[in-house]
């Protein structure tokens, strides 16, 4: 980690492979063809963005791009590309999930922003009636009649 502060409005994105996650028979004549490769994000996904990764439609954009067996999941902040290996990475997997992870923390960041945008203008119309309501209160003066006052 690069020690610099994370904001919520950064998008999400993978940083590294996880060696320590990787299978140990990897580079023998034992290791699988096929195996988890977990990988790191440079922040704690949202919950919008797990949910989005972990989907049909992210499992559907990968097949479009050639990877029908690989899946995905999230676990805490890392990725686990499952049924792949390094080289499938290398040749284009890796590249094919940065954009899908891209395009899902893209389109949860601008939810995210337009639900804080509407959050704002609803306090600020609530403060705006309250000012109102205030100010009408504020007019009424309880004084009685110049005839009533005379007696």
């Amino acid at each position: 980690m690069t020690g610099q502060p994370i904001s919520a409005d950064q998008h999400l994105a993978l940083t590294s492979v996880v060696t320590s996650g990787l299978p140990t028979t990897l580079g023998t004549q034992h290791a699988e063809h096929f195996y988890d490769v977990p990988a790191v994000f440079n922040r704690r996904p949202s919950p919008p963005e797990v949910a989005a990764l972990e989907a049909s439609t992210s499992h559907k954009t990968l097949e479009r791009s050639g990877y029908p067996e690989v899946t995905l999941a999230v676990h805490d902040r890392r990725l686990v590309i499952g049924h792949t290996n390094l080289d499938q990475l290398e040749r284009g997997l890796a590249t094919a999930l940065a954009n899908l992870v891209h395009q899902i923390s893209g389109d949860a960041l601008a939810k995210a922003r337009q639900s804080r945008d509407n959050a704002q203008l609803a306090r600020d119309e609530q403060l705006a009636r309250a000012q109102d309501v205030t100010r009408a209160a504020e007019r009424i003066r309880f004084v009685p009649d110049e005839q009533l006052r005379a007696l």
